[in-house]
């Protein structure tokens, strides 16, 4: 994808009009335009804080093959279909969605310091994939705060 349509499609996802972009990157709306119509492109300051408004790289902004980059580091494809979702969000999901991504991933890494073993998934369909296994007060503490993490998120959209 050309950094026109890159440019377009961010904005568009972050419900910014040309003239607000415009003027959160310190360029007249008129330059912005003609980047998105691929007239003209922008100079390093103004790709680096575009960059920075958005929250990519100014490789995934420059370079078509960025994106290729990602999808051969995410070997799950479900997991790579669900970013890919995501990333046409606003920013509120996005944020909620983190949040729990993040809780997530802090007690699995408390768990595998404590040196915490998993068995298989439970059977039952009402037993989350990431209920605990092995009975412990700071497992369930952990539990206690994911789970209190997903209601603000989900209370959040």
């Amino acid at each position: 994808m050309s950094l026109a349509k890159k440019i377009v499609q961010l904005r568009r996802a972050h419900n910014l009009t040309q003239k607000e972009l415009a003027k959160i990157i310190g360029v007249h709306f008129s330059h912005l335009s003609r980047y998105e119509r691929g007239i003209s492109l922008p100079s390093v300051d103004v790709i680096k804080k575009l960059a920075q408004v958005f929250n990519v790289s100014t490789d995934f902004l420059l370079f078509d093959d960025a994106s290729e980059t990602v999808r051969a580091s995410i070997a799950d494809r479900e997991l790579l279909r669900q970013f890919e979702r995501i990333s046409q969000m606003g920013e509120r999901e996005k944020a909620a969605i983190k949040t729990v991504l993040e809780g997530v991933i802090v007690k699995h890494e408390i768990e595998r310091m404590l040196g915490v073993t998993r068995t298989p998934a439970p059977e039952s369909p009402d037993t989350p994939s990431w209920a605990p296994r092995q009975e412990g007060e700071l497992l369930h503490c952990l539990d206690r705060v994911v789970d209190g993490m997903k209601r603000a998120a989900s209370s959040r959209t």
